[in-house]
């Protein structure tokens, strides 16, 4: 009996390898440069997606990819336009109306002036070459006529400055105005985004919900919504439970497997090996650590990023 116990407990443990699976890890095509775009800055927190181009869409340098609502920024827009013109109009009026007490002020002032002229030189009439009390008249009159012309001056003055303060007035005004039509003129025109390179249109996945972004939703400001990535620079993005981490090395070997094309497998190598666990979201509550892999991939391969793809690791490359 004790001799058929340790036959096979010896049989156990000589067969863990044979026994023991393969590493497997589950990831993705990614591509290490891509066109991202992201939901535009916008008076409110959320823009709509009017229109998206589709899905796997082939795009050209220059084409629209993105439109987002436009109808507020449109109509605020209006508005704006509106309130420049009536702007420019009240400015011109009230500019008219300075101008027009300047010159009253001016003409009051030459007036004035023309009379202290006057009264100055009945004044300097010799005393004994007049009566008394016409003497005194003329005096009187002078005194008042300096009075009215000191008078006159200091409201010159002061409308002189309020035609200088009136137009600065005028022109900040209608700086402001021109400068808040300006922003939601840029604003409307960031409302429409453009492709900056060919390739195949991708969409993105909502960072809270995990669901592709698409035409119709209203998306916070600064997510992205749309990525064009380049294929000529594809790595493969895969996930590594945190438990198994220590069981990776980089520089090992592995083998890929294209879950959209069963026939192909392509032999990669562990690059990288991320630092932080995170958590993913209906994984259950493990924390994962990103391993990104590099592999060999032509044209004729059809590959393209967001394909899901398993990865097994080989060992050590050599």
């Amino acid at each position: 009996m004790y001799a058929r116990l340790l036959i096979n407990l010896l049989l156990l443990a000589s067969v863990p390898f044979a026994l023991a699976q393969p590493q497997l890890l589950s990831g993705e095509i990614a591509a290490r440069n891509s066109q991202v775009f992201v939901a535009p800055q916008a008076d409110n927190w959320m823009v709509q997606i009017a229109w998206m181009v589709e899905e796997g869409a082939r795009v050209a340098v220059g084409e629209p990819v993105v439109q987002y609502e436009t109808a507020s920024i449109t109509a605020t827009l209006e508005q704006l336009e509106a309130t420049l013109r009536r702007v420019k109009a009240e400015s011109r009026r009230n500019n008219l109306i300075q101008d027009l007490a300047l010159l009253e002020a001016e003409h009051r002032h030459r007036i004035a002036q023309l009379n202290l002229r006057k009264t100055r030189l009945d004044a300097d009439i010799p005393r004994e070459l007049l009566s008394e009390l016409q003497h005194e008249q003329y005096q009187l009159a002078l005194t008042q006529a300096s009075n009215a012309y000191q008078e006159a001056e200091k409201a010159l003055a002061t409308q002189r400055e309020d035609v200088v303060a009136e137009k600065q007035r005028s022109e900040l005004e209608i700086t402001s105005a021109e400068n808040e039509l300006e922003r939601i003129q840029v604003m409307l025109s960031t409302m429409t985004q453009y492709s900056q390179r060919a390739g195949t249109a991708m969409y993105v996945d909502h960072p809270w919900t995990g669901q592709k972004i698409r035409e119709g939703d209203s998306i916070q400001r600064g997510f992205s919504v749309l990525e064009i990535p380049s294929t000529d620079d594809l790595h493969i993005k895969a996930w590594l439970n945190e438990v198994d981490v220590a069981h990776l090395q980089e520089g090992e070997a592995v083998k890929i497997s294209f879950d959209a094309k069963p026939k192909l497998q392509l032999v990669g190598q562990v690059a990288r090996i991320g630092n932080q666990a995170e958590p993913k979201n209906f994984w259950g509550e493990s924390g994962y650590i990103e391993v990104l892999i590099d592999f060999e991939h032509t044209s004729a391969h059809g590959l393209l990023p967001g394909m899901s793809v398993m990865v097994e690791v080989l060992g050590e490359t050599q």
